[in-house]
């Protein structure tokens, strides 16, 4: 029978969806394009943990209450790193860089417990928790070392944790054929699907802060989730992934730019809902939610293409990736319109590649 998810690792994504969205909040305080690249970083990141968790649960579905404290603490680390990060006025300063750190030290010691439960090979699950402590290692030298080298470390410190995983140990997991793919697959959705839930939830925490709904705005965001989600769960996510180990990294890449999106462009979202005390520019609303909404688009395409079916969906999603980003060219560099005329456009072109995957699905 399938692996089920644990209500533990349910709530690991709750946290890690949570965390991502967090992530892109300080964009409206220091709005730029590093600044969004090293947002975008750190989310990689942290989609990176959530994924070498995933791996632990999938290869050793044990739901013990030592792992149960690990991923706690894990998560108690994660969540104080993008919290840091983004109420600071330096969103590079060392402390979640530190935080973050600690949370892979959490990964390497999960690994080490999972070489020691393991009936098969152990040397792939060491090699990737010395993988995790060197890494960890960088990442906590960042308190001896200036603040204008936290990007390198930063970067070296996640390239080490985390390329070996992604090069060795799936490739080595997959042509071995010990991966649970259905468990894979469920928590990919599992974590899109509280993604596009928090999104919407984040209107009425502002909300009950001050902000003051437009009701029109609020259904205009509802229906743009809900068509994201149609398009995935119903023509995405029931896609077969192809039978081969560089399908599955790009099939991985494509969920990891659609959790990019959704994070972004919650920020958007809640100004097209909700009128706030500091509100962003029609310019940047525009540019941030056409930018998010092609991000999301590329990872739909990414997985179609590497996920068995109807190859028109590929280019319908291609086209609709191409008008997103179109109208995050024009409307950031040359337009303006009021946010509920431009979360309109953008449901039609959400709204038209749904129908048209829906009549190309009918007839194939």
């Amino acid at each position: 029978p399938a692996q089920r998810v644990t209500w533990m690792e349910l709530f690991y994504d709750v946290v890690i969806a949570a965390s991502m969205l967090l992530i892109y909040g300080s964009l409206a305080k220091h709005l730029s394009w590093p600044e969004f690249l090293w947002l975008s970083a750190i989310a990689l990141v942290i989609f990176a943990s959530w994924l070498s968790t995933t791996l632990i649960y999938n290869q050793l579905p044990a739901d013990t209450t030592w792992r149960r404290l690990f991923i706690i603490v894990q998560m108690i680390t994660i969540v104080y790193a993008v919290a840091a990060m983004e109420s600071s006025d330096r969103v590079d300063g060392d402390v979640g860089i530190i935080a973050l750190g600690i949370a892979m030290l959490i990964l390497a010691a999960m690994w080490e417990a999972g070489c020691r439960s393991s009936k098969g090979s152990l040397q792939p699950y060491r090699r990737q928790a010395a993988a995790f402590v060197i890494g960890a290692a960088f990442l906590l030298s960042a308190v001896f070392l200036p603040d204008s080298l936290n990007a390198e470390v930063f970067i070296i410190g996640a390239l080490i944790g985390f390329v070996p995983m992604l090069v060795s140990f799936v490739p080595r997991l997959y042509a071995a054929s010990s991966m649970d793919m259905h468990h894979l697959v469920e928590r990919l959705g599992g974590l899109v699907l509280i993604m596009l839930g928090e999104t919407f939830l984040e209107m009425s925490v502002l909300f009950t802060k001050g902000g003051n709904p437009r009701i029109f705005g609020v259904l205009l965001v509802l229906v743009l989730l809900t068509i994201v989600w149609w398009q995935y769960f119903t023509y995405v996510a029931s896609r077969p992934v192809t039978p081969s180990v560089k399908r599955l990294g790009f099939f991985l890449l494509g969920h990891a730019l659609l959790v990019l999106g959704l994070g972004s462009a919650a920020l958007a979202l809640t100004e097209v809902a909700l009128a706030l005390e500091e509100a962003l520019t029609l310019p940047v609303i525009a540019g941030i939610l056409g930018g998010s909404l092609a991000l999301v688009y590329a990872g739909l395409t990414i997985i179609v293409a590497n996920s068995t079916g109807p190859r028109s969906q590929l280019i319908i999603l291609t086209l609709t990736t191409g008008s997103f980003g179109s109208v995050w060219f024009l409307f950031w560099a040359t337009w303006e319109i009021d946010e509920q005329t431009l979360s309109l456009l953008m449901i039609a072109i959400a709204l038209g590649a749904l129908f048209l995957t829906v009549g190309t699905s009918r007839n194939s």
